[in-house]
C-alpha cells in the first residue's frame, strides 16, 4: 500500500516534493481508516455513536500517527538507503 500510494504520487511530482504530499496522506488516510472501522464496530455492537464519539476520534488520531506518520517515515527512510 505504501509502496502503490508512493509511487502514484511520483509519477504526478518530483521526489523532492513528494515527501511533502505523502506523509499527510498516509496520516489522514490512517485517521480515517481508524475512524470508519470503529465507526463499524459500534454500529456491530450497538453502542452509541454519539457517547463513543471522543474514543472513535482519539482511536483515529492514534492510527494515523501511528500507521501513517511513523510508518510513512520508516517507508521513507527504506526508500532512501
Amino acid at each position: 500500500m505504501y509502496r502503490g500510494l508512493w509511487n502514484l504520487i511520483t509519477k504526478h511530482m518530483d521526489n523532492s516534493h513528494a515527501v511533502s504530499v505523502f506523509l499527510p496522506v498516509m496520516i489522514v488516510g490512517w485517521t480515517l481508516a481508524g475512524v470508519l472501522a470503529g465507526l463499524v464496530i459500534c454500529m456491530y455492537t450497538g453502542t452509541g455513536i454519539v457517547t463513543a464519539l471522543a474514543d472513535l476520534i482519539c482511536a483515529g488520531g492514534y492510527a494515523g500517527l501511528i500507521m501513517g506518520l511513523l510508518g510513512g517515515c520508516f517507508f521513507l527512510y527504506r526508500i532512501g538507503e
